[in-house]
């Protein structure tokens, strides 16, 4: 059965094309500081000259030689058309994409513009987000389990328990004042490679996997255009296979594999551990933080099976040490969220991510300090 629902989480996720930077139609549109300009975008390549000129920099073109000269700010680059190979701040680089002439406008790709002319940059909707300034740190919010006000009788005293109504709110917020909620592959690049997100990126996470994410939260995420990671404890979605429980408002329902294998278009799951996220019995610590590097090497690699990413990882209740970070580095796991709150910066350990743990409690006054820097 896990061979079963790792296909078909595959081939969703193929069919989905869950690297959204490359999921572009031939004319994107491109918003730069929260602004659409007139020009679009070929494919993965976008109009060097508009999108310089509108952040405050040049570009002078060289007919004879094919090259032009950008200058934004304290970068400077010289590129040649057809050529991967480029200067920036006078040192020889290698770029991934050349650039092109297309209708007589020289194209260059996203990563150019983010890695080497300093603009935050991302891919969302059909549409390149670009920011003069870039975000320097990013919350990541952190859901359990969502309800109606009306429908919850049974965890009206669950911190960790909140109304679809104070969700909506919150990300009919983010959606108003220009978010963006960036990829885990994205973040990755962040963290490991340097290259810029776009200002006001949030991260927006959903732990243990309940059924309540796909009704509730799915829609509403939806609906205002965002992205989320959700983190399923996957022998529990395993356990259920393809018969999804209906919600049982007086519980805690959990997704099914086959519940986890909806809803890419906006989700992407990632690896909560797979049997080892209970407590231990005398209740201080969890089952992954006492299991030997192998057994949690192997828990981890058997999460995989139902995950779309396998370099992301939440622990379990928080809780982790360094036998946890080994086996997690020899999975293929690059970057791990505990639950202390703070931001991710450029310098974060990418084996100590914070998060914002919204709860029950939480007001509109705290949720815009958290996402605008201030908390």
């Amino acid at each position: 059965m896990r061979k079963h629902f790792s296909l078909a989480i595959l081939l969703l996720a193929l069919a989905l094309n869950a690297s959204p930077l490359f999921a572009v139609d031939s004319n994107s549109d491109i918003i730069i500081d929260g602004t659409k300009i007139a020009a679009k975008s070929s494919g993965n390549l976008l109009p060097l000259r508009d999108i310089i000129e509108q952040t405050n920099g040049t570009v002078t073109w060289n007919g004879s030689a094919q090259q032009v000269i950008v200058r934004r700010g304290s970068h400077m680059a010289v590129l040649s058309i057809g050529s991967t190979r480029a200067t920036v701040n006078g040192r020889e680089v290698e770029l991934t994409i050349p650039p092109q002439l297309i209708g007589g406008r020289t194209m260059v790709s996203l990563c150019f513009l983010a890695d080497h002319l300093g603009l935050g940059a991302g891919h969302k909707n059909n549409s390149f987000i670009l920011s003069t300034v870039p975000a320097s740190r990013i919350p990541v919010l952190v859901y359990h389990h969502i309800l109606p006000d009306e429908a919850n009788t049974h965890f009206r005293d669950n911190a960790w328990t909140i109304s679809t109504e104070n969700f909506a709110e919150q990300m009919r917020y983010l959606r108003d004042n220009g978010f963006y909620t960036p990829t885990l592959d994205e973040l990755e690049a962040f963290l490991h490679h340097g290259r810029p997100l776009p200002q006001n990126s949030v991260m927006i996470h959903f732990d243990d996997g309940y059924y309540s994410n796909y009704v509730y939260a799915l829609p509403i995420l939806r609906r205002y255009g965002l992205r989320a990671v959700l983190f399923p404890i996957t022998g529990d979605a395993e356990a259920l296979g393809d018969v999804q429980p209906p919600m049982n408002y007086a519980a805690l329902t959990r997704a099914a594999a086959i519940t986890l294998t909806t809803g890419l278009d906006v989700f992407e799951t990632a690896s909560h551990s797979h049997a080892l996220h209970d407590r231990t019995p005398d209740g201080r610590e969890t089952m992954l933080v006492v299991a030997t590097h192998g057994e949690i090497v192997a828990d981890t690699l058997q999460s995989f099976e139902l995950v779309t990413n396998r370099r992301a990882y939440a622990y379990p209740l928080g809780m982790f040490n360094d036998t946890v970070i080994a086996a997690l580095q020899e999975a293929g796991i690059t970057m791990a969220f505990t639950v202390r709150s703070g931001y991710i910066t450029a310098g974060s350990d990418p084996f100590r991510l914070e998060r914002f743990t919204v709860y029950r409690e939480t007001s509109m006054a705290r949720f815009r300090n958290i996402v605008h820097g201030r908390a």
